[in-house]
């Protein structure tokens, strides 16, 4: 079967609106839109801050903000999780190393027009893998909208992939917003 050039243009439209999202620490990759940029400063702020040396996390609550240049990540709660062992740093010391965050409370991350929301997040700095899930999970830019429940991420491969609830027959949907003709 011959793909029209319509139909292409609408296939291609999709895989773009699904790998199109922004994260927190991250700055954009061609492929999937995200990219670690461990190089690059980190401002976290949040209502309280509570640092448990002995479990090797620290804990934001309240109006949590992560941002790195044009990249914004929102949510109510942000744990981030230390790796222990190792070089044996303290939290503050430069010896220390992110091995994952979790944000709750309602995610909402933006980069530029691009915008992810979900009930939580979760970031493996290991694997360079993000998890943006919950009752409806959100990707848009410019008009148009993918929806789902489960959105991952491999930065490694710049692979995404949207999954529904499994409940229901729920599936992943996709709304495309036709592209002017600039005439």
């Amino acid at each position: 079967m011959r793909m029209t050039s319509f139909s292409r243009q609408a296939a291609y439209a999709a895989l773009m609106a699904l790998l199109v999202v922004g994260g927190p620490a991250l700055a954009q990759n061609r492929t999937t839109g995200l990219r670690l940029d461990s190089n690059r400063p980190v401002q976290i702020e949040g209502d309280q801050l509570e640092v448990l040396e002995d479990q090797g996390k620290a804990v934001f609550n309240g109006n949590v903000r992560v941002a790195q240049d044009k990249t914004v990540l929102r949510t109510g709660r942000l744990v981030i999780h230390y790796a222990s062992g190792g070089s044996g740093g303290s939290i503050t010391s430069s010896a220390s190393k992110i091995e994952k965050l979790e944000a709750t409370g309602g995610v909402n991350i933006q980069n530029g027009t691009q915008v992810a929301t979900g009930d939580t997040g979760v970031f493996d700095m290991r694997t360079e893998v993000l998890v943006l899930s919950g009752k409806r999970v959100t990707l848009s830019e410019g008009g148009n909208v993918a929806t789902g429940c489960k959105l991952t991420v491999s930065m490694k491969d710049g692979r995404a992939k949207l999954q529904g609830c499994g409940d229901s027959g729920s599936r992943p949907t996709i709304l495309l917003q036709p592209q002017s003709s600039g005439n």
